[in-house]
């Protein structure tokens, strides 16, 4: 399809923007998706996945047990952080 003037026409360039919208729409759908299936992990994650791994480090190097942290709002803070926080 060509207009008067012998270019190509308005809709041909459109289908290619409509393709675009299209793989930009299911892209947004596919991290809705994942973001639906795995949830906000959070700090608690972290903080669980931090205590199995030190006590795994601490048992595998002969190291005293270490108290578990159960405080949440000290949980957000990051551990080389903690001692500042504390001594306030």
């Amino acid at each position: 399809m060509t207009r008067e003037g012998g270019g190509p026409s308005y809709s041909s360039h459109m289908s290619g923007v409509a393709l675009s919208l299209l793989v930009m729409g299911l892209s947004l759908v596919a991290v809705i998706i994942a973001y639906e299936a795995f949830g906000h992990v959070g700090p608690k994650f972290s903080a669980d996945l931090l205590v199995k791994q030190q006590a795994a480090l601490r048992k595998q190097y002969g190291l005293p047990p270490k108290p578990v942290i159960t405080n949440d709002s000290l949980l957000l803070v990051p551990p080389s952080l903690r001692n500042i926080t504390q001594n306030k």
